[in-house]
């Protein structure tokens, strides 16, 4: 079983190191970015679809 996660990168703000960054945290944190998909209303957000192992509980 998986837990699923999107963020919004806005291209048009950020440089590519920032939101490299910040996927790179979420790696580290145990997400794995399975998907990009861009917004096609003209702005500059691309949506990343991350998921990642539930943790077993207690």
């Amino acid at each position: 079983m998986f837990e699923y996660l999107t963020r919004q990168i806005n291209t048009g703000r950020a440089k590519p190191e920032a939101y490299a960054e910040a996927l790179n945290a979420l790696g580290r944190e145990g997400w794995e970015l399975v998907a990009v998909t861009p917004d096609f209303d003209g702005e500059h957000i691309l949506t990343a679809f991350l998921k990642r192992p539930l943790k077993a509980a207690d």
